[in-house]
């Protein structure tokens, strides 16, 4: 069967307003929204914070086994529906578990056991017809961050925030080598909590899908 409608998936850094926007999204496309963002109910989460090397890579499997489990809805719904993925496959693997390696965190070893073990299971995951980049500044969500007051996310420094942008830039790179549409979006200049930045992000995305 073709596939009627448009499959989304928003990424961006800690605090750059990724669950916010994939909300919106799914409200203006009457899409359905899968929230693969966790944080919660990760066990791993607080024993990462304290000790990051020791507690990366489980604190990481795990998040990937909720996100493959969420993700594997959309073979269902994509014939039904506009699908807005909130983060997905795309952060763990590119983002979180790469900036691992390249900070020391994860090994090598561990590193590519995770490479494979996403080409193992993700061969029945669909690609996002569009990525959607919520791009701000390292500063700004550092701000964002301390506003909110999670406890999990105090350990959380500029130089972390640093890493993960550096890491989504990376990303960008990647989509322009392999062709995969993406937009990037200001949530820095448009504050997607106004109803102006709201407007905004509605009618950039509406424009993108169009251009596919």
């Amino acid at each position: 069967m073709t596939k009627k409608f448009p499959h989304l998936t928003v990424v961006g850094s800690i605090a750059s307003g990724k669950t916010t926007a994939a909300k919106i999204l799914a409200q203006s496309l009457q899409g359905h929204l899968v929230d693969a963002d966790f944080f919660e109910e990760n066990p791993f989460l607080p024993l990462y914070v304290k000790d990051m090397p020791r507690w990366a890579f489980a604190s990481e499997l795990y998040f990937t086994r909720l996100r493959l489990k969420k993700l594997r809805e959309i073979n269902k719904l994509i014939n039904l529906q506009p699908v807005i993925v909130d983060a997905g496959l795309i952060m763990s693997t590119h983002v979180f578990c790469k900036n691992h390696l390249i900070q020391g965190t994860m090994t090598a070893a561990e590193w590519q056991f995770y490479l494979d073990l996403i080409d193992d299971l993700k061969t029945k995951i669909v690609n996002p017809d569009l990525v959607v980049y919520l791009k701000a500044s390292p500063q700004v969500q550092f701000n964002r961050i301390k506003s909110r007051g999670r406890q999990f996310e105090k350990a959380y420094k500029i130089k972390y925030l640093n890493q993960l942008t550096d890491r989504l830039e990376e990303l960008i790179e990647t989509f322009q080598e392999d062709h995969q549409p993406y937009l990037v979006f200001d949530a820095e200049k448009h504050n997607i909590l106004k109803v102006s930045g709201k407007k905004a992000l509605i009618s950039q995305v509406k424009a993108a899908i169009k251009s596919l």
